[in-house]
């Protein structure tokens, strides 16, 4: 409930506005980059000063196949699409903000035909008669928003402008990424197929020589009926994989917005995979200017706390300055005679006396936002210094991994070419063949992925490193 007064007594007004009821409420502290220990994870790593992403980061793998499908992501996803409508809704509210500080005014006509009451206000001829009553007049409205309720709320609007804005870039840096891995995924789907069809070329070759034996007495059928099960696996896994690079095409494809057929066309990737990574020097401090979704959590936590500034100036008492000017007239036909202009201003007051309970609640709802939008602050700021961490763990485990799967492989390659020709000989057996052959498949495949997790790793620190996105200044 409210009571308006015209505006005599602004004292009156003070006295009975009351004071802000905030129920001892104390907002959650946000994180501080600074306070998050990075240092002796990152110490053995290359550290660059220069070392943030750029935009357009997945140039540097070198596979314009890999640029081209970007682009079409970037220019048809629906994921984008509806970022972009989120931000234009911001845009959106913070127009109508800036409006709600403004005077309004409204050009109003409005006419009205009615039967005048005999002993009101209109004599003869007009009393007990039928009249057409008209109004044309422009309305003038401000309000003072003496306590800055607007223009909080105008803030707020602007904050959440910032916040999605930097959704977008979010957006857009999830979709390349989203891109880049399932290309790295294709890639090495096809490196399987090639272990996969080099798997079965060496048991075709395993199969011949043994017929050959068994044709010289050397080994009995059995040997031949088992390495031609083992020839049909082996066929079986390379229709397998083939369906993988098959349902990977269609991922991409579907990434693009585009339907199978756009899959079908690509060709083999053809990635550089990176040496080494390099971190920037100013870690985790710049990660607030650098990662959209960490300048997105912010801008909430703003938005959020002009919402309170409002919901508080909701206790005092509003003012708001009237006028109007125009004609008015019983009878339209005299409707913009001179003599029927009509001229008015005043000014009135609304005061929160029995509305205490329900402004209360809103300011309640408004610092609930303000704690659970740092809580999503802080969490995304852990996460996203985390996530850097976690690529140097990964990184460094991925170097010793590589150094002993290339040893193991150069080993197994070795032990496969010599026992090849012991068995051609007659001095080994077909178990020991197929032992030391699957030593050199099973060094292959982990290759293969090791080559993929690399590839992946340097795209997880591009999306750790915000993906060359920059917050805007001002």
């Amino acid at each position: 409930m409210s009571v308006r007064r015209v505006l005599p007594a602004p004292l009156l007004a003070l006295a009975l506005s009351g004071c802000v009821d905030r129920g001892g409420w104390q907002p959650t502290p946000q994180l501080a980059p600074q306070t998050l220990g990075l240092s002796h994870t990152v110490a053995d790593s290359q550290v660059e000063a220069a070392a943030w992403p750029a935009d357009g980061w997945w140039r540097r793998y070198g596979d314009p196949q890999l640029d081209a499908l970007i682009d079409e992501a970037l220019a048809g996803s629906p994921s984008l699409a509806t970022a972009q409508a989120r931000l234009r809704a911001a845009q959106g509210q913070a127009v109508a903000a800036r409006a709600a500080r403004l005077p309004t005014t409204a050009a109003n006509a409005e006419a009205t035909r009615q039967r005048y009451a005999e002993d009101y206000l209109f004599p003869p001829p007009f009393g007990g008669s039928y009249v057409n009553d008209g109004r044309v007049a422009l309305d003038f409205s401000w309000d003072l928003d003496f306590w800055g309720r607007n223009r909080a709320l105008l803030a707020a609007a602007r904050s959440g402008v910032a916040a999605a804005e930097a959704d977008r870039a979010a957006a857009r840096l999830a979709l390349a990424v989203a891109v880049v891995q399932a290309y790295i995924q294709l890639d090495l789907q096809y490196a399987l197929l090639d272990v996969t069809n080099d798997n079965l070329k060496q048991q075709e070759s395993i199969l011949e020589l043994t017929q050959q034996r068994v044709s010289a007495g050397l080994e009995n059928t059995a040997r031949v009926k088992q390495s031609e099960g083992q020839v049909a696996l082996t066929r079986a896994a390379v229709a397998y994989v083939e369906a993988s690079v098959a349902l990977a095409r269609n991922q991409l494809a579907d990434l693009v917005a585009a339907g199978p057929d756009r899959g079908a066309q690509l060709r083999r990737p053809q990635l550089s995979p990176p040496a080494s990574i390099a971190l920037p020097s100013v870690l985790p401090a710049d990660l607030l200017g650098r990662r959209p979704d960490v300048a997105a959590a912010r801008a909430q936590v703003e938005s959020s706390g002009y919402g309170v500034k409002a919901a508080e100036a909701d206790f005092y008492p509003n003012v708001n300055l009237t006028a109007f000017a125009g004609f008015q007239s019983i009878d339209l036909s005299q409707l913009f005679e001179p003599a029927n202009r009509i001229l008015g201003a005043g000014a009135a007051i609304s005061l929160p006396l029995f509305n205490r309970g329900a402004l209360r609640g809103a300011l309640q709802v408004r610092q609930a936002q303000v704690d659970q939008s740092v809580a999503q602050y802080n969490q995304t700021l852990l996460d996203a210094v985390r996530e850097v961490a976690d690529v140097v763990v990964n990184w460094r485990a991925l170097e010793r991994e590589t150094r002993e799967q290339q040893a193991a492989l150069a080993d197994a390659q070795r032990s496969y070419e010599l026992t090849t020709e012991r068995y051609r000989a007659g001095l080994d057996n077909y178990l020991s063949v197929l032992s030391s052959q699957n030593q050199v498949l099973t060094a292959q495949g982990l290759g293969a992925e090791l080559e993929a997790r690399r590839l992946t790793f340097s795209v997880d620190l591009v999306r750790a490193l915000g993906g060359g996105y920059t917050a805007p200044t001002g």
